[in-house]
């Protein structure tokens, strides 16, 4: 297997990878897990590192001087780079797990909302909490948005199960075979969080029945018109706020990024709201009679 070829195991699916990450990120976290890989270290010890890597950024950004915000902004890079490299060792040594998987998007949560906390406390006044309350719930408005179309987008590719359908059912399944053996408590305890999510997601995105949320669309036609539409969604996806975050508190200009994603950003997911309801208006439904 050549290093190439090796590399495109790492990843989770080209087709949906956001560009800094496939161009960037990810090429540095592969030679990170290619030196680490001979080493016993598991994924989730690499989740548990990029947690602390996170909260300790959060420490330093908190304190709101250049000098903090630059510690913050170098902590933040190890916490992505430990991030990104969870899942690919997972992917290369094969022994990634589920609860493992929910693990790693709770420590990036459970990061971020440190991280806005701390901003918040940086600037200890009542509008600059609501600024950065405000940037908070558009960040997360992204994310979901930008998570349930890929989401649905590999369910067409690849044959993924989508997060708002089968797959809410199959952790409900799980979790609730975990109740009924008794003991597992820390991985209940992920599964509830992350089954929480799950609906958090599916009710924000529609409010229609679980029938009409089944998937609907010509897979052919599906994927031809939604492809260009995916790679404009990755624009959104996590690495371009992290960017953003740590080039900005490289120069101590925290503000510049609140505003960005209050401005730019805000118009961008806009747009690509606008721009997917017209692609889905315009792609081939299957007639759902004919179906039945």
């Amino acid at each position: 297997m050549t290093i190439f070829e090796e590399y495109k195991q790492s990843l989770k699916h080209i087709e949906a990878e956001e560009p800094l990450d496939l161009y960037f990120y990810r090429i540095i976290s592969f030679v990170f897990v290619k030196i680490i890989y001979p080493l016993p270290i598991t994924p989730n010890q690499l989740s548990m590192a990029a947690l602390i890597m996170g909260i300790v950024s959060a420490f330093f950004f908190a304190a709101g001087t250049a000098e903090a915000n630059f510690m913050a902004a170098i902590f933040y890079a190890f916490y992505y780079l430990f991030d990104l490299s969870d899942g690919q060792v997972a992917r290369l040594k094969k022994n990634g797990t589920r609860v493992g998987r929910i693990i790693d998007g709770i420590a990036d949560y459970v990061t971020h909302f440190a991280i806005y906390i701390a901003l918040g406390i940086s600037y200890g006044t009542a509008s600059g909490w609501l600024l950065v309350f405000i940037t908070l719930i558009c960040l997360m408005i992204h994310v979901i948005l930008f998570d349930f179309y890929r989401s649905r987008y590999l369910e067409y590719a690849v044959g993924e199960v989508s997060l708002y359908g089968e797959n809410l059912a199959q952790f409900q399944k799980e979790y609730d075979q975990m109740k009924t053996a008794g003991g597992h408590y820390f991985d209940r305890l992920v599964f509830f969080l992350y089954l929480k999510y799950l609906t958090v997601q599916r009710l924000f995105i529609s409010q229609k029945s679980e029938e009409q949320r089944a998937p609907k669309f010509d897979r052919e036609d599906f994927l031809k018109r939604n492809k260009p539409v995916i790679r404009l969604w990755s624009f959104m996806g996590s690495s371009l706020h992290i960017s953003l975050l740590i080039i900005l508190a490289i120069v101590n200009h925290i503000d510049w990024y609140l505003y960005s994603i209050l401005s730019v950003i805000n118009v961008f997911a806009l747009l690509m709201v606008i721009i997917q309801k017209i692609t889905d208006g315009k792609t081939r439904q299957l007639n759902d009679r004919a179906q039945t």
